[in-house]
């Protein structure tokens, strides 16, 4: 696990975001007990190293959510820092760089990302937040075999799109290349 976060954070920023709230919702369901983890999660890992890599990142994880009192709900610090860079980032394309792909899959989202926040949460959260958190109830839906509505499905195209394009700029950012 701990394996396959560091390859999405260096490969594809959103995918790494969506995998941490994964582990944070895995870590809900174990109540955040490292016996549980130990018994039930760990013993899938067959590699003893990236077993001691992975226990050792979800503990620190566990911990940092504990002191934050993010047991019911809430995301680890690691995935704002992530959501506020990516969020300057956008600011940048919009605003000093003007992007025209990224450009146009904003502009193409924002209907969609508003429709989100009306039937979400009151908690006002960003374009980049919003669209995760519209992809991972899908995710979610799909992994538990529940049926996504049309709607739902034909919304997700343009976020995708959105995501993406910040996305690939992010790495761009990231490597120093022009975006």
């Amino acid at each position: 696990m701990y394996s396959i976060a560091k390859l999405k954070q260096k490969e594809n920023i959103s995918e790494f975001l969506l995998f941490l709230w994964q582990m944070e919702d895995l870590l809900r369901g174990i109540e955040f007990d490292m016996s549980r983890l130990d018994a039930e999660i760990l013993p899938a890992i067959i590699d003893e190293n990236e077993r001691l890599r992975t226990r050792k990142w979800l503990a620190e994880m566990a911990k940092d959510m504990g002191l934050a009192s993010l047991q019911l709900s809430g995301h680890h610090n690691e995935t704002y820092e992530v959501l506020n860079e990516m969020g300057m980032l956008q600011q940048t394309l919009l605003s000093v760089t003007k992007n025209t792909p990224f450009t146009k899959a904003y502009e193409a989202v924002q209907p969609i990302l508003e429709d989100f926040r009306k039937r979400g949460e009151q908690i006002q959260k960003s374009d980049m937040e919003t669209a995760l958190t519209a992809l991972y109830g899908v995710l979610t839906l799909r992994i538990a075999k529940k049926e996504v509505s049309e709607e739902t499905s034909d919304a997700m195209v343009p976020i995708s799109a959105y995501l993406r394009e910040l996305t690939r700029a992010y790495h761009l950012m990231k490597a120093g290349k022009p975006f």
